[in-house]
């Protein structure tokens, strides 16, 4: 094997990778467009979970969680005001502390969603195939509420 002797200050060569200045260009443009579906999305996220506080049987935190998720890779300046919102704010704010939601809050919200499923599917609606596809909604819902969305563990405050 031939050794090569090389001073100590002296650094190894390398190649030198280029970009041209089109590439440069179509990586910013694709980065924006990017950046403007991840807003598009958050904010159709948001008007669902807000349309979700009045509306019976539309989730408000997934989609408010969703919002802030898309919106925290688009911009930060719409990150940081919904996460000062007076309403939505302290939902994601609590998602985030305690990684997930609580098993006693789970079954609130599986009870309150079975509620408007049942009165919905029950007392409004008239139409057999509607009813099943409430009903079928519903069951789905409770199920990723249960099992998909992550179980955090109780604050103290909470269990006093």
């Amino acid at each position: 094997m031939e050794q090569r002797n090389r001073p100590i200050n002296q650094q190894p060569r390398c190649k030198e990778l280029s970009i041209s200045e089109k590439d440069v260009r179509l990586e910013l443009k694709k980065s924006k467009i990017l950046r403007a579906l991840y807003m598009l999305g958050g904010s159709i996220s948001l008007a669902l979970g807000v349309i979700g506080v009045f509306a019976p049987g539309l989730p408000t935190t997934p989609f408010v969680l969703l919002s802030a998720a898309l919106y925290a890779k688009s911009s930060e300046k719409l990150y940081n005001w919904l996460l000062e919102n007076k309403y939505l704010g302290p939902r994601i704010k609590s998602y985030h502390r305690q990684k997930g939601v609580t098993l006693r809050n789970k079954y609130r919200i599986i009870a309150l969603m079975w509620t408007m499923v049942l009165i919905s599917a029950f007392l409004i609606i008239k139409i057999l195939s509607v009813r099943i596809i409430i009903i079928g909604a519903g069951v789905i819902g409770a199920v990723v509420v249960r099992f998909f969305v992550p179980t955090a563990i109780e604050d103290a405050k909470e269990e006093e």
